[in-house]
């Protein structure tokens, strides 16, 4: 999920960037050697696939995980369950552990204007010499190389950060000098959680289903309000889209909505209820159409965003009528392009959740 290093003076950074902490319950390397990283590159690829938004960076260090995350649409609690989930699954295959993997993830909202070079640099700096008796718990690996050798790892987003760092095209022998300079201490407090990072709330937000900010009931779920919208890109009836018929445009519809659902924020167990399908059949034939016709998601995906942009637009003209004028019906807060969704605690970290973000015209 990289970015094309052409134009990087037209790049723009992401207003915040979350540092996700991923933190083993056992004192164990969680990433030990070069199959542990395949497996978590494939990881994340995936994850991004599915959920959207970028990594810039990435440590795994002993028992512990640290990504920079900006969102797209999906929240971080979707995107840390879907790292953590599948790397207990490999870790439950290679190495035979059981039980609960993982504790609580930890999401922390970095300013990326201010700190977004700094985060990365400060994650991917060298790992201290390991301790005596203590070789096999420090084993460190970083996402370094990405920015050292072109696509190197394509789910390491780049361009923000050497545009950050040198917008002239010599961002990556800037970083390479910023590599070698010491961090300054009280960035690194920053970075490291140690002092406050912001005065403003946090601006993320675990699943909240889709309960609107004054706690009024859904009259449409999400899973509903963008399969209605794939029916009519797709040209078909919302009730063939609903339907058992595996036809092969409906199969395609059903997987188009399955992602462009889960880059929102839901889960695909919940389009699979909706289309009554599995959820292995639906993320099979999504994973085949990602490596054969990716451009159909794409496609989709801009085409959704123009219609929530006209639809938001209409809104916002109308706000200033009477309110009979306003839409009405079972998903009239999704075609009123309203932002559904609560105020959370995630883990100690309050905030709302983003909305969806700009993804370019059809």
């Amino acid at each position: 999920m990289g970015f094309s290093c052409s134009g990087m003076n037209d790049i723009r950074l992401p207003s915040e960037v979350i540092q996700l902490i991923l933190r083993a319950r056992r004192p164990l390397a969680l990433v030990q050697d070069g199959e542990d990283r395949r497996a978590l590159c494939t990881i994340a690829t995936r994850m991004l696939f599915w959920r959207g938004g970028s990594i810039h960076a990435c440590r795994c260090e002993g028992p512990e995980m640290r990504f920079a995350i900006s969102l797209k649409a999906a929240p971080i609690g979707a995107m840390a369950r879907h790292i953590s989930g599948a790397y207990a699954i490999h870790l439950r295959r290679r190495r035979g552990w059981s039980g609960s993997i993982f504790g609580h993830y930890t999401a922390a909202p970095i300013d990326a204007e201010l700190y977004l070079d700094d985060l990365v640099i400060w994650l991917h700096r060298p790992p201290q010499p390991p301790k005596p008796g203590h070789t096999g718990l420090n084993t460190c690996w970083t996402a370094d190389s990405a920015y050292l050798v072109p696509n190197s790892l394509t789910w390491i987003a780049t361009d923000y950060v050497l545009a950050a760092l040198n917008g002239g095209g010599a961002g990556r022998a800037v970083y390479r000098r910023r590599k070698t300079q010491p961090i300054d201490a009280e960035i690194a407090a920053i970075l490291s959680g140690r002092t406050s990072r912001r005065s403003g709330p946090a601006r993320i937000a675990d699943d909240a289903g889709n309960a609107s900010p004054h706690g009024e009931a859904p009259q449409c779920t999400k899973v509903e309000k963008i399969a209605r919208f794939v029916a009519d890109y797709s040209h078909i009836s919302y009730a063939d889209l609903c339907s058992a018929s595996r036809r092969r445009a409906l199969a395609k519809a059903k997987v188009v909505a399955a992602v462009l659902s889960t880059r929102h924020g839901t889960s695909v167990a919940a389009v699979a209820r909706l289309f009554g399908r599995s959820r292995s059949t639906l993320i099979e034939r999504a994973e085949r159409y990602r490596e054969t016709q990716p451009e159909i998601f794409t496609h989709a995906e801009r085409a959704l965003e123009a219609f929530l942009k006209q639809e938001h637009a209409r809104h916002d003209c109308r706000s200033h009528l009477p309110a009979q004028t306003h839409f009405q019906g079972p998903c009239a807060e999704f075609a009123r392009g309203k932002r559904v969704y609560s105020d959370a605690r995630v883990y100690g970290v309050d905030g709302t959740r983003y909305p969806v973000s700009s993804l370019g015209k059809r």
